[in-house]
């Protein structure tokens, strides 16, 4: 079944482009609260795009191969939601079993509040489309990433202010504080993305230069509120 994407949202429209995959699409401009105003983004939601996540996955996947070629002993990380099922497609394709996840908030299952003293990190971060929030990982994910020996590999849809890219950072620094572990066994490889943000920015820990996508998306505008009279 062909379904015509253009037509599923309304509004003005910013025509994403890779040339480099022939893809071209609409993406709908979408208001955010901020203060005293609103931001303005191109909204490019991979959720439920099915055909989208693979496509940008094996791109990812193709990508991620040329840089680093050797993934012996490298772990990989995303956060949820948005950028899980395109780095499910990317570990397909690169015949990677298991990922580490960072959740958007405390989960049921991690028996965080049960006295069982499973581990778990929580750290503070944020992003353009969610705003202020928590990322969490527990016992599956801390060990996990415990297990790297030569680097970890972050995967994202969209890198616009660096907030994410931060908070999982920190959550790496935070595995390796409380493991003593080599922290060049933890250090970040690459973060790999379908697009950035406007121009590329200063990141934590100078991270800017890590940064690898396919291609990008307009800045993000802030609109002020009109006074009412």
């Amino acid at each position: 079944m062909e379904i015509p994407l253009n037509s599923l949202e309304t509004g003005e429209k910013y025509l994403f482009e890779i040339p480099d995959l022939n893809f071209r699409a609409e993406l709908p401009y979408v208001l955010l609260p901020a203060t005293n105003g609103f931001i303005r983004i191109a909204s490019f939601n991979l959720m439920g795009m099915i055909e989208w996540n693979r496509i940008f996955g094996q791109a990812l996947a193709k990508l991620i191969k040329a840089n680093i070629p050797n993934l012996d002993g490298v772990v990989f990380l995303t956060a949820v939601e948005k950028s899980l099922q395109l780095s499910q497609v990317v570990c397909q394709e690169l015949d990677v079993p298991i990922m580490a996840v960072a959740y958007n908030r405390r989960k049921p299952h991690m028996e965080i509040e049960t006295g069982r003293k499973r581990p778990f990190i929580q750290v503070g971060g944020g992003s353009v489309t969610s705003g202020d929030k928590y990322l969490v990982i527990y016992e599956r994910d801390f060990n996990l990433l415990k297990s790297a020996k030569r680097g970890v590999i972050i995967i994202d849809d969209v890198v616009s202010t660096g907030g994410t890219i931060a908070a999982l950072a920190t959550i790496l620094d935070e595995v390796a504080e409380r493991t003593s572990a080599d922290k060049d066994a933890l250090k970040i490889l690459g973060i790999f993305c379908v697009a950035r943000e406007g121009e590329l920015k200063p990141l934590y820990k100078g991270l800017s230069y890590k940064i690898h996508w396919l291609g990008t998306l307009p800045a993000p505008q802030f609109l002020p509120k009109k006074s009412e009279i």
